[in-house]
């Protein structure tokens, strides 16, 4: 490991060492993970729109199947797959929401896993498997009952911001073998059968975002209906909470005779039982940051006609609903209580209101929305005076400040964020410290949060950025249009300063989606690669010594809409990928392609031989766990066939931990100490093996055609040059 490295990790570890996890909470957008299937065109869409409209980090974003056939395959694969690409990212400590786009299946096949003594379950929601993912061996190991207890329920009115880091019970942080960790979890939208349009997801997503901090004076409707299987499981509460609202919540609340408030003209919240409410024909204004629901069978089980789905109260102005994906039985703790509308007016997020108020685990249930959505937040107005404006050298010192309107309430701590990483937390009036010689040269996301010192912990936040300049090393993008189709094929300049590269990459939200070796690079790609929506990219200048130099963002907007396909074959690019050699990973496989009618193979024509692939991924995206702890490199070479045209092939390099091609002495460092080592290693292997035993020689074959011979001389040379 390099000193630069080991510098760099000491102050972070000591600032997580020292801040308790639950600090981390709150429902902002930092604390959330967008899910985005690369191979769907709807999800590239959606996923690329709420991340803009949430302003999401880039490094909150993974890139793969949100599903599995089943849930046993989702419980092997897909679960390594989070956690990995969370360790990965390092954000493993503040995120709290897992969001998936429309695009997908709404339902995973789980047969045999949950008892039920009223009804068979044998579906999952898609927002469950995510929800459960900190219980998912429980869960797997079968028997467990359909009326298992959610761990941050709770039964009374205290409001408390939710914390992935922490365990739960009883709806409060516990150290009890009893307490249990989640996601909170959502799936924006449904665009099969009887689910909602493209268009009616933005607008919903519009809503709620512009909803946030409005504290908007509507209404919570509690219908009480004549259908007591519906009605009856909730509506004992309904009072009760309704005078919570009213004498001490400071909001506006009414239980009506009904199966809809007629007439509303504000409604911020509507809770009934009713079959086929009749939603869309109804008289009644949702205010943006509403949420509807109506206790029922099948509201989210869009696979049979009968009954209203939760994609008519989206279609009507809501922000989130809540139904099931098959029949659930009309136990109480299925559906959020009462109790949700006072969470919600206390200003917790949507995804914290409703899943407090629901008693049970999830299996069945499907939060459909905006689970960010927070109009009756206090948010934060946060401030760095001092952020730096010009290039920066040396140590950056960031003095945020922060106010909040809430009328009890301070602000209790402030949060920096790094690129999407935790850097630590200070106390107002403190400073953050950055020392930049850590750091790689470039373009770098600043963001800060505030928290106040209420139990819902809401969060304002401040986003800039930092360019450093310690080593006159610089990235620059230039993309040849400002937006296009998914047909349109764009033409981006990536060039470097202060050095020779080894190689340029084009990334979207840290995904590769093309690269070159070098310090130049002219790559073109399809907008169907990167997606409908609004997008940042930027160009990575990859330098020897592990550096990663980034350029600026550069922001495109592409209709999500087709035009005519020019008949090329694919294209797939080559690059070297740095993982942990302690956690599964994914992997991807950059292609370009315009024609989405035209179906791609992906074939894989030499494997790794450090870590092992799970079974069942065939496209542009591979799950690979480490064996063992791996050191050194690995490569993977594939190529792309269609009835277009076959690709090139490409070589992906794996780099482990903190391995540098060329350095043979691993010293952590490629440099003139390193030319012993690499010519005994083209020599003698064994004599090299023998010298080095903690070194790998992998690390010599710099050309990456996966042999250490004369050939990778040249390309030694010019690393330990440029």
């Amino acid at each position: 490991m390099s000193k630069r490295l080991i510098l760099w990790l000491i102050p972070v570890l000591l600032t997580l060492m020292a801040a308790p996890p639950s600090l981390y909470a709150g429902g902002t957008p930092e604390n959330a993970l967008l899910i985005i299937d690369p191979t769907n065109a709807e999800s590239l869409y959606i996923g690329n729109y709420y991340k803009n409209a949430r302003n999401i980090p880039d490094a909150n974003v993974i890139y793969m199947d949100p599903l599995a056939p089943n849930y046993s395959t989702f419980g092997v694969n897909s679960y390594d797959a989070l956690f990995g690409q969370l360790a990965n990212a390092a954000i493993e400590d503040h995120v709290d929401y897992i969001i998936v786009p429309s695009g997908g299946s709404y339902w995973i096949a789980a047969s045999g896993i949950v008892t039920d003594g009223c009804a068979p379950v044998f579906r999952f929601s898609t927002s469950a498997c995510y929800f459960m993912s900190f219980i998912r061996n429980e869960v797997l190991a079968g028997n467990y009952p359909s009326t298992a207890i959610s761990r941050y329920y709770r039964g009374d009115y205290t409001a408390r911001a939710f914390d992935s880091s922490t365990a739960w019970l009883s709806g409060s942080p516990s150290t009890s073998t009893s307490a249990r960790r989640y996601f909170l979890a959502a799936m924006l939208g449904y665009t099969g059968e009887l689910g909602n349009t493209p268009a009616e997801i933005t607008a919903m997503i519009d809503r709620s975002v512009a909803a946030d901090g409005t504290r908007p004076a509507g209404t919570f409707y509690f219908m009480q209906t004549s259908d007591v299987d519906r009605s009856g499981p909730r509506d004992d509460l309904f009072a009760q909470v309704r005078d919570r609202i009213v004498n001490v919540d400071g909001g506006l609340a009414e239980v009506q005779s009904g199966v809809l408030p007629g007439g509303a003209t504000a409604a911020i919240g509507v809770m009934t039982g009713w079959a086929a409410p009749d939603i869309d024909g109804t008289s009644m204004t949702l205010l943006p940051g509403a949420y509807g629901d109506h206790l029922t069978s099948w509201a989210a089980t869009f696979d049979i006609a009968d009954q209203t789905k939760v994609s008519r109260w989206i279609a009507k102005g809501a922000s989130a609903s809540w139904g099931a994906v098959q029949e659930p039985c009309n136990y109480a703790g299925k559906f959020p209580n009462a109790r949700a509308f006072s969470f919600y007016q206390q200003g917790l997020s949507l995804g914290e209101a409703i899943y407090r108020a629901a008693a049970y685990v999830p299996f069945q249930m499907l939060f459909y929305g905006d689970p960010l959505t927070r109009p009756f937040a206090h948010i934060p107005t946060v401030s760095v005076p001092d952020a730096p404006v010009a290039p920066v050298a040396g140590t950056v010192t960031l003095t945020p400040t922060a106010s909040t309107s809430h009328p009890t309430a301070t602000i209790a701590q402030l949060e920096m964020l790094l690129d999407g990483v935790s850097r630590g937390l200070i106390t107002p009036g403190g400073s953050f410290m950055i020392d930049t010689a850590t750091i790689a040269d470039g373009w770098h996301e600043l963001r800060v949060l505030a928290y106040d010192s209420t139990l819902v912990k809401s969060v304002g936040r401040w986003i800039g950025s930092m360019t450093v300049a310690n080593d006159g090393r610089a990235a620059t993008l230039a993309a040849s249009l400002s937006g296009g189709d998914l047909q349109t094929l764009f033409t981006f300049d990536l060039t470097s300063a202060g050095g020779s590269p080894i190689e340029m990459r084009l990334v979207q939200n840290g995904r590769v989606i093309a690269a070159e070796a070098g310090g130049s690079a002219m790559l073109d790609v399809y907008g169907r690669t990167i997606g409908g929506g609004t997008s940042r990219l930027q160009a990575e200048a990859v330098f020897a010594d592990g550096r990663v130099v980034r350029s600026p963002p550069t922001t495109l907007a592409i209709a999500y809409s087709s035009g005519t396909p020019d008949g090329a074959a694919p294209a797939a690019f080559g690059y070297q990928k740095r993982v942990r050699n302690d956690k599964p990973f994914l992997l991807e496989l950059p292609t370009t392609f315009a024609d989405a009618g035209t179906p791609l193979t992906y074939e894989l024509l030499t494997a790794p031989t450090k870590c092992s692939p799970a079974f069942g991924y065939g496209g542009p995206f591979r799950l690979y766990r480490p064996i063992g702890t791996p050191v050194g490199s690995d490569r993977l070479t594939f190529r792309v066939t269609s009835a277009a045209g076959d690709s090139g092939v490409a070589t992906v390099r794996i780099l482990y931990g903190g391995a540098l091609l060329g350095d043979l002495n691993c010293d952590g460092a490629t440099n003139i100490l390193d030319i012993n080592a690499f010519t005994l290693a083209l020599a003698d292997s064994a004599a090299y093996a023998s010298a080095y035993p903690a070194c790998a020689i992998d690390l010599g074959d710099v050309n990456g055609d996966g042999s250490v011979d004369v050939l990778d001389i040249n390309p030694f040379i010019a690393l330990l040059t440029g």
